[in-house]
């Protein structure tokens, strides 16, 4: 009953795929994001005994493929269910993908009636890599806003909520001659819905990364590209953008057919592994009567786990015995490996960082909505 099932509107995507008003709990873990290693290592690492042979046996991990080229299934030391991505849940009730159609073969029809093209398509959303709360992010905004200007020309950059509150990342942009746009925290229930009616609306999405939101727009058919300076994530391993570039390159590549991107995002996003409605409400947990549990785990029994784990990773930072960590991964990013750097966070981020992820109220199924506008900052900005 993590409160991370809930990121993202990922929870609401398929209480709106259902036809519910709102979503519910999860018995068990969603994958949160489209990472480049495994999910039970990074988005599930802080759950070890869910998804094991001596696990509860009612609780599951839901991932979003089983033909990720990230990680080998078959190998791993726990049991994951693979379901498909909340996005193409999403775009099947909205009408922009049809769930039982093979990649690039035309047809788009969705659950939910229309014919489900992407609706005049204009324009070049880009979507920076971007830092979190123990992970700051490093390199030259204004370098690569620029180099993006003169490549795509003046674009909608959509920035994550940690750079778009930061002025002079903010600035580098805005003085390059992009518009900025952000979809919110995490945990806003609204943020699936506003990525897809800017990704839909666009002709071309690009990162300085192979990223999340490039994976949805190929799987929707729409252009992509990754160029641009990578920057680093604090503590990242330099090897990590040269593992990503190996296992997919076709998404760094623009010569490679759109309809093979496409092929190639169905599988990370697990396209193959969606679920009829029957069988996600069964998978979900969602089949059973609402009982005070799901709300105690949601509100006191998970955090106080959290707690514990993040106060036992603490002391291991600063020296003491703690549960080895596996590499970490930002949202939207490739992976970054726990080093010393990203270990030594100050009193304030860590406190920061271990509020992030206190329980919120799980909110209601908000029909998509335009990205939020970023406020230009006015005082002068070092440059």
């Amino acid at each position: 009953m993590e409160s991370q099932n809930h990121y993202y509107g990922h929870s609401a995507a398929f209480a709106l795929y259902l036809g519910l008003p709102a979503p519910r709990h999860v018995r068990g873990l969603v994958q949160h994001g489209w990472t480049a290693v495994s999910p039970l290592g990074t988005h599930f690492r802080d759950f070890p005994r869910i998804g094991a042979a001596d696990g509860p046996a009612d609780r599951r991990l839901l991932v979003w493929s089983h033909r990720s080229r990230a990680w080998d299934p078959t190998s791993a030391d726990r049991a994951s269910v693979p379901i498909g991505a909340p996005w193409l849940y999403l775009c099947s009730a909205l009408g922009t993908l049809d769930a039982r159609s093979a990649p690039g073969d035309g047809s788009h029809e969705g659950a939910a009636g229309g014919t489900g093209t992407v609706a005049g398509p204009h324009g070049t959303v880009i979507l920076p890599v971007h830092g979190i709360a123990t992970q700051r992010l490093e390199g030259d905004h204004r370098a690569v806003a620029r180099e993006w200007a003169r490549t795509e020309g003046p674009s909608t950059v959509c920035l994550y909520h940690v750079e778009a509150r930061d002025p002079a990342v903010v600035r580098a942009y805005v003085d390059a001659g992009h518009t900025c746009v952000t979809l919110g925290e995490r945990t806003d229930p609204a943020f699936l819905g506003r990525l897809h009616t800017l990704l839909t609306g666009a002709g071309r999405v690009v990162s300085n990364r192979l990223s999340t939101p490039v994976v949805y727009a190929a799987a929707l058919g729409i252009d992509t590209a990754v160029h641009g300076d990578g920057m680093a994530l604090e503590g990242e391993d330099p090897q990590a953008l040269a593992r990503v570039r190996t296992l997919w390159p076709e998404m760094h590549d623009d010569s490679v057919p759109l309809a093979d991107r496409r092929a190639v995002a169905a599988d990370e996003l697990g396209l193959a592994s969606l679920r009829e409605p029957d069988e996600l409400v069964r998978l979900l947990g969602w089949d059973r009567a609402l009982r005070v549990g799901p709300w105690w785990q949601h509100w006191v029994s998970a955090p106080a786990s959290r707690a514990v784990t993040t106060v036992r990773r603490r002391r291991g930072a600063a020296g003491d015995p703690a549960p080895t960590a596996a590499p970490t991964v930002a949202p939207t990013a490739a992976p970054a490996a726990a080093g010393p750097a990203a270990a030594a966070l100050s009193a304030t981020r860590f406190l920061v960082a271990a509020a992030s992820y206190l329980p919120h109220p799980i909110g209601r199924v908000i029909p998509p909505g335009a990205p939020l506008p970023v406020v230009v900052p006015t005082a002068d900005v070092a440059r």
